[in-house]
This record gives C-alpha cells, structure tokens and sequence, in this order.
C-alpha cells in the first residue's frame, strides 16, 4: 500500500534484538574503546617525562589535560555537522584523525611544547567518538532495552581505558611511552574499516528525504517487514518548515534549558572526576610506596569495572529507578566510594575501594550519555550530546590541572580524594533536575517554533 506512512523511530523501539543490532553495538563499542584508551595513556607519560623536562606537578596534569582541550573542541562543534552531514562522515572523520596524529605523536613528540600541540589536535578527533557513538546506537536500539545494550556499547571505554594500563605495565618501560601512541594509532584503521560496514543512522536518512537508504537498513533491522518498508512512506521527523542552521539553538530553548544544564553540569562534575582520578591515582600510589605495577593497577582497577556499573545502573533505570534515580543512586555512592580512600592507606582496601569508584562514577557517566541522548528530537540529538560532552570535558581538563596544583599546595593525596568526592556529590543534586523519563520537555510546535526562529 503506497500510501502507507510508517513512524521509523516507532518501528526501531518496537523491534525483537537481531543480529544488525549486535554488530551496531560492536562497532560503536570498538570506536568508544579508542576513546577510553587515551583517557589513561597520558597518565604514563608524566612518569618518565616530569623530571625529563622538568615539568612542575601542574604542568605535568597538562599533559593531560592538553588532549581534553581538542576534545572538547570537537565535542562541541562535531554535533552541528553530524546533524547536517551524517553520523557515518563524521564518525569515520574522527577516528582518522585521532589515529593519524596518534602515531605522529609517537614518531615526533620530543619536548613538552610538541606534546602539548599535537595532543591538542587528536583531541580533535576523539572529541566526536563518545558523544556520537552515544547518540547514533541510542539511535537504533529498542526502547525497552536502551540503557543497557546502548551503556554496553560504552562500555568500550573502559575496556579501552583497561588496555592502555596492560600496555603501559607490560611495554612502556622496555619501550617507552610512545609504545602507548603506537597503539592508539589504531583508531586510523578502525576508521578505514568503518567505510565499509559503518551504516548511516535510519533517523537520520529520513529527516534528511533519504528513504530509499533508510528502507533497506530498517528491512535489516526487521526482515519480517522488508516489503511493507519498500512500499511505504516515512513520516516526517523534522518539524514543518525547519532549517538545519537553527538545530543547535533547541538545546538552548526553554522547553530544554533546565534539563540541558542539568546534564551539562553533571557531566562537567563526573569528567572532573574521572580525568582527576585517571591522571593522579596511579602516579600517587606510586610516590607512595606501591611499586611501578602495583601503583598503575590502581589505573586499570579504576576503568575495569565502569562498564559493568553502567550496564547495572541502565538495567535498574529501564527496569525500576528511572534514569535521574538510579544517576543519582549511583554518583552518591561512588562519592562514597571515593572518599573511603582518605581514611584507610592499605593496598588491597585502596584498590578495592577506587574499583568502586570508578563503578559508580564512571559507569554514572554511561547513564548521562544515555539521558543526553534520548533527551532532545533527533534533528538536534547530535548537537544536544556534542553540547553536553564539550562542556563536560572542560571538568576534564581541569582535573588533571586542578588535581596538580592541590597536590602541590597541600602535599598530601587526601586532597584529590575529598574534591573527586565532592563533585561526585554534586552531581547526584544534579540528577534530579532532569527531565523524567517519558515526559516531553516540549511540545512538537514548541521545538518547531525554535528551529525554524531566526
């Protein structure tokens, strides 16, 4: 029947798992793990570079923090055009770039000036994995199992995060750091397999009139009804009259601006924990007696167990909590968690308690990513995550900074503690500000009036 007119996004929440969906989550999952991988490569650099180049303890926190400033860069400004050009260019882009200017890193990065600059730039690229692998698997996944299958797809975070310490213990001090940057050179390759089995987002082809496109990748997704799709007209997502140039401003409207604060703080307060704690842990349980090994298994203890946290706090938001209780639930805790490292200085009872940490904390911020996602329509979804990452990195380029100049003013590694815990309490405030999950923020003539205003 021609004439037929088939809702997409309804179709996709009302879709039975396939094996399309599997390979979706995996492919974002391999992109996401590039990024969590660079989270903790720096943090093995200012071990064999501070003295080298006589770094003082906040120039060695911007080593770190150098990367999350293109990182932000390219959070902010990768939504607007993943939303005019695609999700697929703009993915494959970033994963080029970051890869490329890994492995010129490790070829010429000689002086903290270089590092400094070329960090900067693979930021670029890695600025657009997480908030768009967010936004394009919420894209694609069934509403009753969204927040688990798409923190599972993040989940390559931390698996990334993990491999970066394996690395850095086993090869790093036989090789050097830049073994660390070789590695991550990887992101290249991944971006050329990507431009032969990364699809477009269905959401995406229809907004922009590309239904043929979109036909094919919903019979994917369900075979069952590949002949109703081939015949059928997709409704309009966008709304009446919109222009393209106005989707960064719904974000910023009125029927979003609490929620989108919210997020922006909340993301703002978790990075600064995880980059503050990523950067400084391994190198102060070194400093205080742990060993080489032993100090920098509290960097792979912190990112080895996120993923589960993330897919045990999306299991209780689909099934019980709601996504603003169990985000609320889980940054509380891992305050908690975090600032039990200040009262006890025994080996396995730090690195349990950081395990947990990062549990909470990190796997908190899957769950926000989540939130962000599915909290703005899909012509500005893209803009809305960049927007909320971009913001949120700037926490992670002051941890690391921050976290050095407290350490160099109070000399003591209670300090990172107590302000990681802090933050982690201030996020948990900020979950209830929120949108509720299945309430509209806005009415579709309210997001229409925004984006077609001048």
């Amino acid at each position: 029947m021609p004439d037929r007119e088939i809702d997409v996004r309804a179709e996709m929440d009302g879709a039975a798992l396939t094996r399309f969906h599997w390979l979706l989550i995996g492919l974002v999952f391999v992109a996401i793990a590039f990024d969590g991988y660079d989270i903790l490569a720096p943090s093995y650099v200012i071990h064999f570079v501070g003295k080298a180049w006589a770094l003082s303890p906040s120039q060695q926190g911007f080593l770190v923090s150098a990367g999350l400033i293109g990182v932000a860069i390219g959070s902010l400004s990768h939504g607007v055009i993943a939303d005019r050009f695609g999700r697929r260019p703009t993915m494959i882009g970033g994963l080029l770039v970051s890869g490329v200017f890994s492995l010129v890193t490790a070829m010429v990065a000689d002086s903290y000036g270089s590092f400094v600059l070329l960090r900067l730039v693979t930021g670029l690229g890695l600025g657009v994995i997480m908030p768009l692998g967010t936004a394009y698997i919420n894209e694609y996944l069934p509403d009753k199992t969204r927040f688990g299958l798409a923190t599972l797809a993040a989940a390559g975070f931390s698996i990334g995060g993990v491999g970066a310490s394996v690395i850095g213990i086993l090869f790093s001090q036989q090789y050097g750091w830049q073994v660390l940057f070789y590695v991550g050179a990887g992101a290249g390759v991944v971006g050329l397999v990507f431009l032969a089995v990364f699809p477009e987002s269905t959401e995406y082809l229809v907004a922009h009139g590309r239904t043929e496109e979109a036909a094919r990748l919903m019979a994917r997704l369900r075979p069952d009804r590949a002949a109703l799709y081939r015949d059928a007209r997709f409704a309009e997502i966008r709304p009446a009259g919109k222009r393209a140039r106005a989707d960064w401003r719904v974000p910023l409207s009125r029927p979003f601006l609490v929620s989108t604060i919210a997020l922006w703080v909340s993301s703002f307060l978790l990075l600064f924990v995880n980059y503050g704690l990523t950067a400084w842990t391994p190198n102060l349980m070194v400093a205080r007696g742990d060993g080489f090994a032993l100090g920098f298994g509290f960097g792979a203890a912190l990112h080895s167990v996120p993923f589960v946290g993330g897919i045990v706090c999306g299991y209780l938001a689909d099934r019980w909590l709601g996504r603003r209780g169990a985000l609320a639930l889980w940054c509380g805790l891992g305050a908690l968690t975090t600032l039990s490292m200040v009262v006890t200085y025994h080996p396995i009872l730090n690195i349990i308690a950081i395990a947990f940490a990062g549990f909470f904390l990190i796997g908190g911020q899957f769950m926000l990513n989540n939130t962000c996602a599915m909290t703005y329509p899909v012509h500005a979804r893209g803009t809305g995550t960049g927007f909320m990452l971009g913001f949120g990195r700037f926490g992670g380029i002051l941890g690391p900074y921050i976290g050095g100049a407290l350490l160099g003013a109070f000399g003591t590694p209670d300090v990172l503690f107590i302000a990681a815990a802090t933050a982690g309490t201030l996020a948990m405030a900020c979950a209830a500000f929120i949108a509720r999950p299945g309430v509209r923020p806005a009415a579709p003539a309210e997001v229409a009036a925004v984006s077609e205003a001048r």
